[in-house]
């Protein structure tokens, strides 16, 4: 490429010809940086939720209720989010549960944590602001949508 560019202006010189090729190939570089910076944050960001998500479904299947003034879905959306390891805001969450008798019944969902020995659904959403300018301007309105799901088993606990 040198060759080429120092050939249509022989006024540049050596100098002037890398000049003219850094002018041309940083927002290149630099682009690509940015896309690696954003996919690289949003990996960890699925990652950390995931976590979190395994630990609010281990609290859940010991039985706990939630702190007094908060819901279980409220809390299991804190557990999730203090857990993960990523600045996840909890009001960003969306976290539904249900709860089934049996894997053979996973098709008539309870709403819920369910009870003693029944199998509960976990499905965490979150939002997710995008965090460079490049990545705020390919998905739209600069938000990602993660979501994850796991299920888990109540353990045979007395009552809740």
């Amino acid at each position: 490429m040198v060759k080429r560019i120092r050939d249509r202006f022989p006024r540049l010189g050596n100098r002037g010809a890398y000049a003219l090729e850094f002018a041309l190939l940083t927002p290149v570089f630099l682009t690509l940086i940015t896309m690696t910076m954003e996919i690289a944050w949003q990996l960890a960001i699925g990652a950390g939720l995931d976590h979190g998500t395994r630990v609010a479904a281990r609290w859940a299947a010991t039985g706990q209720t939630a702190p007094s003034g908060l819901t279980s879905s409220q809390y299991v959306a804190r557990v999730v989010a203090q857990s993960s390891g990523m600045p996840i805001v909890a009001t960003n969450l969306t976290v539904t549960t249900e709860s089934f008798a049996s894997i053979g019944s996973m098709t008539v969902a309870t709403p819920g944590l369910g009870t003693a020995g029944q199998i509960v659904r976990f499905r965490i959403v979150y939002q997710s602001t995008a965090l460079t300018p490049v990545g705020r301007s390919l998905v739209p309105n600069g938000l990602f949508r993660h979501s994850t799901s796991v299920i888990a088993r109540n353990e045979p606990y007395a009552t809740r």
